[in-house]
C-alpha cells in the first residue's frame, strides 16, 4: 500500500497555495499528517510527489519519501491518474491511497472508517451530502438532469444523492492501468462527517475552508492535523 500525496508548484487559483499557511501550517502539511496517521494503521508507506523544491522539503521534514515529479505530469494537462501510476510503478505499489492537498479538513472518525471500509473493499471513495437538493440541478438547454416528482425533503428521498469530494481515494494499481478510473463498479463509498467538502481552488474556496475549520474546532470536532 502507497499513501499518495500530489503537491505541484503550479497553481493559477491561489499561487504557491501548497506552502501557503493554512491555519497555523503549510496547507500540504494537513494531508502529510493525515498519511502518517493512515501509515501508522495501515503499515503503508507515504510518498510525496512533487516538483517543487518547498514542498520536497516539508516532506522531508515530516520523514516522508519524496518523489520528483517529471514536467510532462506537473502541467495543468496531466490527469491524477498519471500522477498517482507513476509513483506506484517507481515503487512497485499494488494498492494506493491518494490524499489531495486541497481537501485539508479530515475528520479522525472519517479516516478510521477509511481504514475498515478497506478490510472489505480494495477501492474505497469519500464523499458528501449535496449542499443544493440535486433535483434543483439542471441542464441550460436541456432542463432537470434528474426527472420525475420533486420530493419535498431530503428524509422522503428514495434515493441518496451523494457527491465525490475528493477527500480520499484508495483504489487497486491495475484499475488505473485498465482505464476504470478511481471509482469503478464496486467502489465503496464512504460518506463524510463534514457539512459540506472542502476543495481549495480559489481565495473564496480556501476563506470557507477555514471557516469551516473554526466551525469544527467549535464544536469539538477531532480532526487530523499537523
Amino acid at each position: 500500500m502507497l499513501i499518495v500525496v500530489p503537491a505541484r508548484a503550479g497553481s493559477k487559483g491561489i499561487p504557491g497555495k501548497n506552502t501557503k499557511i493554512f491555519r497555523d501550517a503549510p496547507l500540504v502539511n494537513w494531508s502529510f499528517a493525515a498519511a502518517k496517521w493512515l501509515s501508522n494503521k495501515l503499515d503503508a508507506q507515504v510518498l510525496c510527489t512533487t516538483d517543487d523544491p518547498k514542498v520536497a522539503e516539508l516532506a522531508r521534514a515530516m520523514n516522508l519519501l519524496v518523489h520528483n515529479r517529471a514536467k510532462q505530469l506537473a502541467n495543468d494537462t496531466a490527469s491524477m491518474a498519471e500522477v498517482v501510476l507513476d509513483v506506484c510503478e517507481a515503487t512497485n505499489s499494488n494498492n494506493y491511497i491518494l490524499l489531495q492537498p486541497t481537501s485539508p479538513l479530515r475528520i479522525k472518525v472519517d479516516l478510521e472508517r477509511l481504514v475498515s471500509a478497506l478490510e472489505k473493499n480494495p477501492t474505497v471513495v469519500s464523499c458528501t451530502a449535496p449542499a443544493e437538493a440535486p433535483e434543483d440541478i439542471i441542464e441550460l438547454s436541456s432542463g432537470p438532469i434528474i426527472t420525475g416528482p420533486k420530493t419535498e425533503t431530503r428524509q422522503e428521498r428514495v434515493r441518496e444523492y451523494r457527491f465525490v469530494d475528493g477527500a480520499f481515494y484508495a483504489g487497486c494499481v491495475t484499475n488505473l492501468k485498465n482505464g476504470l478510473g478511481f471509482s469503478p463498479a464496486g467502489t465503496k463509498f464512504v460518506t463524510l462527517s463534514n457539512p459540506i467538502a472542502n476543495d481549495i481552488d480559489t481565495p473564496f474556496d480556501w476563506t470557507m475552508a477555514e471557516t469551516q475549520h473554526d466551525w469544527l474546532v467549535s464544536q469539538g470536532v477531532e480532526f487530523v492535523r499537523p
